[in-house]
């Protein structure tokens, strides 16, 4: 996803050193890989999921500082009503800070606040989102309900991960009210990017189909010319989406990152940097899982290079069974059908897990395909196999041939490994980048009464500092 990662490969370090030679990333690629356009095309292959388009006024709100939530009651039904103050809901926390990781958006100069007003008019009140936003507002609850009263959020391509600490349901992003939502949105960094960078570093998209090519060669010619080509603006037609995915808890250890060069399958890495001892005889069910879902995605996603995640849970009980009487009996531990969570943009903004980028763009694909996925849906499979004769003779021969060819394009699967210090989580914790200064993590420890004395000194210093 174009959202900042977690921590920083070597090879994303060398990068931004200029020691790394990436094609150009289009504006189109990082389009290609935004959640409202690729959803449509593998739902079935997909977390169940609604997607609700976003008004420019709430993403200005969500630009905005401080945090004020919706009037939901006493039962989470976002019904509009005010809180009692002596309800012990934490729906009701409105702590007006901003995190550390969010600079104020730039002053427009026709603004005009308390502190810049000549006639000492005061400020206009603020509204809550249900009041701001009603049909916004009353669509998000609305998704809530019919996926189940549970949700996982993101934008167009982000998760707001590195914001879990704030939730009620904590180190999860478990939502179950739209308050929920608003308050993982407005305290993430990962969301920011969304909204303001997503489209930094990119070069403007081609002007036909057919000059999107991932042909590496083509791509490092025009490198040179293009690579001081940046927009963080998005496109005219450009839209930011909310997206609601039905809330499940993953299994960490069956989840996965999976890398296409040319249209080719070329690596798999675990993406939970912890060792279970399982998964190595599980290797060739996560090969097989994999390059299931990936001929769906092989020529109808446009880009030949991309980045996506999969999760791949354990089969259900006749999946099993039927596995088991296979195996003569013996019961063993079986891989259900793969489900892509996300498809990320072939750039160094990428985490690469347990690879390094240097090692996938050096890499060598026995039979790359190039060119258009419109252009490749039709031929694309006699383009793949180049069949050098037809002559029914040669049937075992060209037998042999394919099974050599299916052996090279066998995609590489790099697993924690037992002494692999990645398994004793010497690094930093996860998002550490992106976390918050630690009273606003102690206050938030604290429940409601700390954010609530958290949120009172903090606007005491603000109003200090404004006289």
């Amino acid at each position: 996803m174009p959202g900042p990662e977690p921590a920083a490969s070597s090879s994303q370090e060398a990068t931004a050193q200029g020691e790394l030679s990436f094609p150009p990333v289009s504006r189109q690629h990082i389009l290609h890989c935004s959640y409202d356009y690729w959803f449509p095309k593998y739902r079935t292959s997909c977390i169940r999921s609604r997607i609700i388009p976003l008004t420019p006024e709430f993403i200005s709100w969500l630009h905005e500082d401080g945090i004020l939530l919706a009037n939901e009651g006493n039962t989470n039904s976002d019904n509009g009503t005010a809180h009692d103050d002596d309800d012990n809901d934490d729906d009701d926390w409105e702590p007006s800070f901003s995190t550390s990781d969010h600079p104020p958006p730039p002053r427009d100069d026709n603004d005009v606040s308390d502190s810049d007003s000549d006639d000492g008019d005061p400020a206009p009140v603020r509204q809550p989102p249900d009041v701001r936003f009603p049909a916004l507002h009353a669509e998000i609850t609305s998704a809530i309900a019919s996926l189940g009263g549970a949700v996982a959020p993101k934008l167009n391509w982000s998760s707001p991960k590195d914001a879990t600490w704030i939730s009620r349901h904590p180190n999860t992003m478990k939502c179950t009210s739209a308050n929920d939502i608003y308050i993982l949105l407005k305290s993430s960094s990962f969301i920011s990017h969304d909204l303001d960078h997503a489209f930094d570093d990119t070069v403007p998209a081609p002007t036909s189909n057919h000059n999107n090519n991932t042909n590496d060669n083509d791509d490092k010619n025009n490198n040179n010319n293009n690579n001081n080509s940046s927009s963080s603006s998005p496109s005219p037609d450009f839209k930011h989406v909310l997206v609601l995915r039905a809330f499940f808890n993953p299994l960490p250890s069956l989840e996965f990152r999976c890398f296409v060069k040319d249209r080719t399958l070329i690596a798999i890495t675990q993406r939970d940097l912890n060792y279970y001892d399982f998964l190595a005889s599980l290797r060739p069910q996560i090969v097989q899982r994999t390059k299931e879902l990936f001929q769906k995605l092989r020529f109808t996603f446009p880009d030949g290079n991309f980045v996506f995640d999969v999760y791949i849970p354990e089969a259900d009980y006749r999946e099993r069974e039927e596995e088991a009487e296979a195996a003569g009996g013996r019961e063993k531990k079986v891989l259900g059908r793969a489900r892509l969570i996300d498809i990320n943009p072939w750039a160094p903004r990428t985490d690469t897990i347990l690879f390094d980028w240097s090692e996938l763009l050096e890499k060598k694909v026995a039979r790359p395909l190039f060119g258009f996925a419109s252009d490749l849906q039709g031929e694309g499979v006699a383009e793949e196999r180049e069949c050098s004769t037809t002559d029914d003779d040669d049937d075992d021969e060209e037998e042999e041939e394919e099974e050599e060819e299916d052996d090279d394009d066998e995609p590489e699967v790099r697993l924690v490994e037992h002494d692999d210090p990645a398994a004793y989580n010497f690094s930093s914790s996860q998002y550490s980048a992106h976390k918050l200064p630690k009273d606003v993590v102690d206050a938030s420890l604290a429940g409601e009464g700390g954010i609530r004395e958290f949120a009172q000194r903090w606007q005491r210093i603000t109003e200090r500092r404004e006289r």
